[in-house]
């Protein structure tokens, strides 16, 4: 039987091709005691950054004992996954809203035992067509072109033919737009034109994901609760030259025996942090993988279409480049989302909320008429392209570079290490990705500090 969730039926390769964590090592960090350690004036590490990978290294190096300073340059903690209350006065996440490969980290584990109401989300996407849910025929349609640009695309990978993902997709007659959308601005942010084949092909197939009533957002600020965390203070440089690591921030200098940097490589490559004596290899890493744009337009909809699940996904046939989907009743709520990404994304930044909502209304009119069109509440629209401390939502490499982000699971001068959704080879994209990394940079610096060259 076919199965009416294009993402999860079409998509890449079995997600057993590469093993994930075990159950063990997945629970290893549930009630960690954190007592009094934190920020000292000397400490042994540095972390830079506090979204989902600098708070999971910071409870690493926590739990293992290690002193850290974990500074951030924003006023509140999470990065890019960040939850609003304000807006419509229900949690909305205006970053990542999903936690894809919830098996993969101890997030799950951790939120439900302080009580967080974590489910998974809902395993069919939906393909409507005139406003009504569409028929098997077009489902199959639909499901077929987008498997056929995504074994393209790993076929090429896969044989090491790093080239930009746009030229290897076959001609996918009257589905080519709505799979090229999917393909490329739905999951990775960008237009496939600047997509790596080969860092496709090494990525995870997404498949089961979950959702927090309370915001994802809300989840991993909460784990940062025990931790000390030094908010505005922006690093502004990384000297690697002397016997320890020094950090000049707006508030003055920290020095320690090594550091985590977990910021998004746009944000080193624009100048906002500096790392003078970054190795080449670690140089074309943060230039050449960069983040792309998705962006939530998030609105209030009670006429969101008849029977459709809380976080459900609407596929649409659409044309040319301008494709988006929607998430529908988020949380429980009448609050509903367009997707939308790449190229179409970038352009919508720049538009005024005028425009932005003509776009939203436009959209709703041609997939549900325009009675439909006419229940639109209040909108917000995020712009993570234009988020100072972001520069974008996620990392994707550009052709040529899909080899590039093992550079960033490196130790970079014995005392320097990443951590990001960016420094992992197959979770890139997702926050279970950006944790584990975090995880694994402690690790690679608690290792370090054993064995004891550090400063």
């Amino acid at each position: 039987m076919l199965t009416k969730d294009p993402l999860r039926s079409a998509l890449g390769r079995p997600l057993d091709r590469r093993r994930l964590l075990t159950a063990g090592a997945v629970l290893a960090m549930a009630g960690v005691p954190y007592g009094a350690l934190g920020q000292t004036s000397q400490p042994d590490v540095i972390v830079i950054g506090a979204g989902a990978a600098g708070i999971a290294a910071a409870r690493k190096l926590a739990e293992a004992g290690v002193s850290y300073a974990l500074i951030e340059a924003g006023r509140r903690v999470g990065g890019r996954t960040f939850t609003d209350s304000q807006v419509f006065g229900v949690p909305f996440d205006m970053g990542a809203n999903r936690l894809d490969f919830p098996e993969a980290t101890p997030l799950p584990a951790l939120g439900r035992g302080s009580g967080f109401d974590i489910a998974p989300a809902p395993e069919a996407g939906r393909l409507y067509l005139g406003g009504k849910e569409a028929r098997d025929p077009d489902y199959e349609d639909f499901v077929g072109a987008v498997r056929r640009a995504e074994r393209a695309i790993v076929a090429a990978g896969d044989a090491g033919r790093d080239l930009p993902a746009a030229r290897v997709v076959p001609d996918l007659g009257a589905w080519s737009a709505p799979a090229r959308f999917v393909t490329g601005p739905f999951l990775r942010g960008r237009n496939l034109d600047w997509v790596s084949t080969v860092d496709v092909s090494r990525a995870e197939e997404r498949g089961v994901a979950n959702v927090c009533r309370q915001g994802l957002g809300t989840l991993v600020a909460s784990l940062a609760s025990p931790l000390t965390v030094q908010l505005d203070t922006a690093a502004r440089s990384v000297e690697l030259g002397g016997r320890r690591v020094v950090v000049a921030t707006g508030r003055g200098n920290l020095t320690a025996r090594c550091v985590i940097v977990a910021v998004p490589p746009s944000v080193i490559a624009a100048g906002k942090l500096r790392i003078p004596l970054l190795p080449p290899r670690q140089r074309a890493a943060v230039e050449r993988i960069p983040l792309g744009v998705f962006d939530h337009i998030a609105f209030e909809w009670p006429g969101a279409p008849a029977g459709v699940l809380p976080d459900e996904t609407i596929y649409f046939r659409t044309d040319g480049a301008e494709g988006y989907a929607l998430r529908t009743r988020l949380g429980g709520t009448s609050v509903c989302a367009l997707e939308v990404g790449g190229a179409f994304a970038e352009r919508l930044e720049a538009a005024s909320p005028q425009a932005v909502r003509a776009v939203l209304t436009e959209a709703l009119t041609r997939e549900f008429g325009a009675d439909a069109a006419r229940r639109i509440g209040r909108m917000h629209r995020t712009q993570w392209g234009m988020e100072p401390l972001a520069l974008g939502a996620m990392s994707c490499a550009v052709p040529g570079a899909g080899n590039m982000r093992r550079a960033f699971l490196e130790v970079v001068s014995g005392r320097l290490v990443f951590a990001g959704e960016h420094a992992h080879e197959s979770l890139w994209g997702t926050v279970g990705g950006a944790w584990q990394s975090g995880e694994r940079a402690a690790a690679q610096v608690i290792a370090l500090l054993k064995d004891g060259r550090q400063g």
